[in-house]
């Protein structure tokens, strides 16, 4: 069994808590490093040498740095299978289908979130646009997503790390202003996820280190 030296730099309530979560689910020993990314932490010279972007997460396995949600997830899955982060299979589709779903969350509404939340990165204009638009494309993607839950439960039909990612993009949305009440699936999504315990887990430690960092 490979066991490399993990360390995750994560800021809480950022995407790399999805990270975080595959770690705690895979049961992989890890260390954590906190950013406070309000207090521009990202930008310091010595985060800056380990991840050129300023970007979380980063996880720097025996010294060397791994960024993207996307990739770290499928590293984790590679070092522990037997986690089930992902389905098992050997099906080709189903291999591009678990993949897929990570896309739609990085690629797709990750984009999305952010011009809720944050419009002022994505323009240096009026925000007020970038907001209305992002408005109208998280009502189109999160609909896609409602309607695929409630066609499997799950985005791949049983649990997996990509339902972590869909949670943590929708839930942040609707902290920015987007109304939850039509997409019960997705609303309803985080409780069913609480009841697995490293997700619990993870919940209970993201409280911790918001309030190590002050927020």
């Amino acid at each position: 069994m490979i066991n490399p030296k993990l360390t995750l730099y994560h800021m809480p309530g950022a995407c790399s808590l999805v990270s975080r979560c595959a770690l705690e689910e895979a049961g992989l020993p890890y260390e954590l490093e906190l950013l406070n990314l309000q207090a521009g932490d990202q930008n310091k010279p010595d985060f800056l040498a380990i991840s050129p972007l300023g970007k979380v997460p980063t996880l720097v396995i025996d010294g060397e740095p791994l960024t993207e949600n996307a990739a770290i997830i499928v590293y984790i899955a590679s070092l522990r299978p037997v986690a089930g982060l992902f389905p098992v299979s050997f099906d080709p589709r189903a291999i591009a289908e678990a993949q897929g779903g990570l896309s739609f969350c990085g690629g797709t509404l990750h984009p999305i979130v952010r011009g809720l939340i944050n419009p002022a990165r994505l323009t240096t204009g009026e925000i007020g646009g970038v907001r209305e638009r992002a408005m109208e494309l998280a009502v189109k993607a999160f609909g896609t997503a409602e309607q695929r839950l409630a066609e499997r439960g799950w985005w791949l039909g049983t649990w997996s790390i990509v339902d972590v990612y869909l949670n943590w993009a929708f839930s942040l949305a609707s902290r920015g202003g987007f109304d939850p009440a039509p997409f019960p699936n997705l609303a309803g999504l985080q409780a069913r996820l609480l009841e697995r315990p490293a997700f619990a887990q993870v919940m209970a430690l993201e409280a911790e280190a918001r309030a190590a960092l002050g927020l």
